[in-house]
């Protein structure tokens, strides 16, 4: 069975990492677009985000992701396919 990532968790310690903000209030259907980060900031919180679970995301499995749900189900298939 795999386990669950919590990309709430994981996206919130990715930004406080890159941006040194703390994103409060984050839940699955958070926009990443609401966040008022920049480009640079986005591509390092991914990264960031691949990291954690050992995953590789590609910019066409990225395309159209704009929730913190679509994040979290994109890395979740990502991380069965690594395992």
């Amino acid at each position: 069975m795999d386990k669950p990532i919590d990309v709430v968790a994981l996206f919130r310690d990715a930004s406080f990492e890159v941006s040194g903000r703390r994103l409060e209030g984050l839940t699955l259907q958070t926009a990443i677009a609401d966040l008022s980060l920049d480009s640079v900031q986005i591509l390092e919180i991914v990264a960031y985000t691949e990291e954690r679970p050992g995953v590789r995301l590609t910019d066409d499995d990225l395309q159209g992701v704009s929730t913190l749900a679509e994040l979290g189900a994109l890395l979740q298939r990502a991380s069965r396919r690594a395992a």
